[in-house]
């Protein structure tokens, strides 16, 4: 449907162009001109009626298209059951590449959180029988009886919420103690076969480290983490609305929030997190929250203000890891009797500094990758032996053993691996600095979100523009240097088309930079990516007013003076619209055309993200490389033709159509999407050895084989936040 209007919108817009161009050649006839100064005039005010009726017919498809969507008939239970689905699929596929079943899962245990760190329980009690908004009781038999009955272990994770009479939970933990292992795990409990009801609530998985509450509340972040991780939520809700899915599930109370490193927020926020939580959770509306417990401690106590809590909430922190069973884990993904017995040693004599460390989660999986072959790779594969932790000199505390396990672990996941399927393509140490400078480039950001979009901030603003100048113009200057020497060339022998070549990549080169530059400085260099383009209805008049009233006014002229419309052609509008249109149009353009923000909308991926604004990207430079190139090109070829013949006017059309076209519209492509930035920014860094020549592949690599980072949604990042820091100090 869309493309079929697409498609009809540019034959009746070409069709009007070329009717229009024949109504001025009546025209120039009628009147007798002497000289092309009527094509000149006419041609380019066409060109904005052009301008017009292509932004009023995309305005409008677009409007149509938003109909249709409104049309959808799926009720709100029956998206939730789709989603859930999503949910279930996507941490599934994580929890693989994490290697979380291998070869088991690691037994993490929790105790009840310390009482001054959440609600009384008699005070949750009261609230979830309150009956003010909370739904009855079904199974108050299924609660604990008390703080003390929510301590336990992986066989009763599944029902911990059930446990809660408010089903609000908080999880604390030391740095590494598996949060994050453990509320991805309860997620796929709560969503496995039969535990979910149809069109319940569905527990989503999102990281805190986005959200800026003091600029958002919670379901409008929520809203576009949504939008962003799962396709399709965009969309218009059924009912008429006007929200889009995500909002009309959290208004209906059919998402279960699970939030993920409060921890990883500014400090200075924390408090103000939980207020905005607090603000936003709705009576009976269920709610999980992570934090490292100190972190977690300051927030609800910031010094000179009162203690703020999670309202109706209460907590567990969870247990370090047992030696033995640490030790057991090891030795079972140690790839054989020969592997098992390189770890004796070590378990054997079980330094203290080394204990302390590995009864975490993070450390314990980080030795096992670095120490025990991956799946595939012979028992020996690894060429460190555990017993190299039994060194009191270079590990004389757990600090020290825990910057071991982190430093040689990029070593170890980049190993040459026997099978050719699994080799990594980069060298072990490439890698190594390419990840580090990634590092520090969210510690700078100061965010663990690593999105491609945002990569053009690792390069200082004069920098970014510098790159857009340049690349401008090279591409300006070579195209028309290329059309101008070729034309001038068959007509007039090589050296004349050299000689035109290369004045037209001077000219047209720095006119190119200078625009393309300008846009970069412009908008920043940064933008986030787009899904599409739309052309945006408050600034039609803006392209009224600038394009088609002198038009409009020409054939008011017409037909009021007929003897005026000479004048107005020959003195005013050849010195006007030839030189000022092709320069003005762009920027015109710029307040019009706009890319869709994609919010990251019907992507959940990197990759996909980056397929979409790439599109949008292409699409802006032939539209707008179009219609400025035909507001150049047209007027000053035909004029130049009526002067000087067929080909000059050829040679001179084609030569000022493209330059302004490309210019025009890479400097609109730049300032309206992610990709050109992107692009640029990567040559640049590969080319200094900052990141290899396809980041993307290394990125998605790093997740899928290597385990070095962790997707979530449509960003990735470190596997654990002290990872990310350890490299970024390196």
């Amino acid at each position: 449907m869309g493309r079929s209007r697409t498609r009809r919108t540019g034959v009746i817009a070409l069709l009007l162009l070329l009717g229009s161009t024949v109504a001025a050649l009546v025209l120039y006839r009628r009147y007798h001109l002497t000289n092309g100064a009527a094509l000149v005039g006419l041609v380019g005010g066409v060109t904005g009626l052009t301008g017009l009726w292509l932004t009023w017919a995309a305005f409008k498809a677009d409007r149509e298209e938003t109909a249709e969507v409104a049309a959808g008939n799926l009720t709100l239970p029956a998206i939730a059951d789709q989603l859930a689905i999503a949910v279930r699929r996507q941490w599934e596929d994580e929890a693989a590449l994490r290697r979380l079943n291998d070869p088991y899962p690691l037994p993490v245990r929790w105790a009840p959180a310390d009482n001054t760190l959440v609600d009384d329980w008699g005070s949750l009690v009261r609230l979830a029988t309150s009956g003010a908004g909370w739904p009855p009781a079904a199974q108050p038999v299924a609660w604990a009886t008390g703080p003390g009955g929510l301590a336990g272990g992986d066989a009763e994770l599944v029902g911990l919420l059930d446990q809660v009479p408010t089903g609000r939970l908080v999880v604390l933990g030391e740095p590494g103690a598996g949060k994050t292992i453990l509320i991805v795990r309860l997620v796929l409990g709560l969503l496995a076969e039969g535990r979910r009801a149809s069109g319940g609530p569905v527990p989503v998985l999102v990281t805190l480290a986005s959200w800026n509450p003091r600029e958002q509340t919670l379901y409008q972040w929520l809203e576009q983490r949504l939008v962003a991780d799962y396709p399709g939520l965009a969309e218009l809700a059924p009912g008429g609305t006007g929200g889009s899915r995500a909002r009309a599930l959290l208004d209906a109370g059919l998402i279960l929030p699970v939030l993920d490193g409060l921890d990883e927020i500014p400090d200075p926020v924390r408090g103000a997190t939980i207020a905005r939580i607090n603000d936003a959770l709705r009576p009976g509306q269920r709610v999980v929250l992570s934090s490292r417990t100190v972190d977690y401690q300051q927030a609800i106590s910031p010094p000179g203000r009162p203690e703020i809590r999670l309202t109706g909430a209460t907590g567990i922190d969870l247990l370090p890891l047992d030696v033995a069973v640490v030790a057991d884990y090891l030795r079972g993904s140690a790839g054989g009797p020969a592997g098992v017995a390189r770890w004796d040693p070590l378990l054997a004599a079980w330094p203290p500094p080394v204990a302390q460390t590995l009864t975490t989660p993070l450390m314990a999986t980080l030795a096992r990758t670095i120490y025990n072959p991956r799946p595939g790779e012979p028992a020996l594969a690894a060429g460190r032996t555990p017993a190299e932790l039994l060194d009191p000199t270079r590990f004389p505390t757990s600090t020290a053993v825990a910057e071991h396990l982190f430093d040689a672990f990029i070593a170890a996941a980049y190993r040459p691996h026997p099978d050719r399927a699994q080799r990594c393509p980069w060298p072990a140490a490439d890698a190594e600095r390419w990840l580090i400078f990634l590092a520090r480039h969210l510690e700078h950001l100061g965010t663990p979100d690593l999105a491609w979009w945002q990569l053009p901030h690792a390069q200082p603003p004069r920098r970014r523009r510098l790159l857009f100048t340049i690349a401008g113009g090279l591409v300006v200057g070579l195209a028309a240097g290329l059309v101008a020497g070729l034309a001038a060339g068959l007509m007039d022998g090589f050296a004349t088309g050299l000689a035109m070549a290369l004045i037209a990549v001077l000219t047209f080169g720095l006119t190119g930079g200078l625009t393309v530059g300008l846009a970069g400085g412009l908008t920043g260099g940064v933008q986030p990516p787009r899904r599409a383009i739309r052309w945006r209805a408050p600034s039609v008049a803006r392209l009224t007013g600038g394009l088609v009233i002198p038009f409009v006014l020409t054939v008011v002229l017409t037909v009021v003076f007929p003897t005026v419309l000479p004048i107005v052609i020959v003195i005013v509008l050849p010195f006007v619209l030839p030189f000022v249109l092709p320069f003005v149009l762009p920027f015109v353009l710029v307040f019009v055309i706009t890319g869709v923000p994609a919010d990251l909308a019907e992507a959940a991926s990197s990759a996909s993200i980056l397929r979409r604004d790439r599109a949008a990207f292409r699409s802006l430079v032939i539209v707008v490389g179009l219609v400025v190139g035909l507001a150049a090109g047209l007027p000053f070829g035909l004029a130049f033709w009526l002067e000087a013949g067929f080909p000059f006017g050829l040679v001179v059309g084609l030569a000022v159509g493209l330059a302004f076209g490309l210019s025009g519209g890479l400097a609109i492509g730049l300032g309206q999407t992610a990709w050109g930035a992107f692009m640029l920014t990567r040559v640049w860094l590969a080319a200094r050895g900052r990141l290899p020549r396809d980041p993307m592949a290394f990125l998605a690599d790093a997740h899928e084989k290597r385990g070095v980072l962790r997707q979530v949604g449509a960003v990735y990042q470190f596997r654990h936040i002290e990872l990310q820091r350890r490299l970024a100090n390196r």
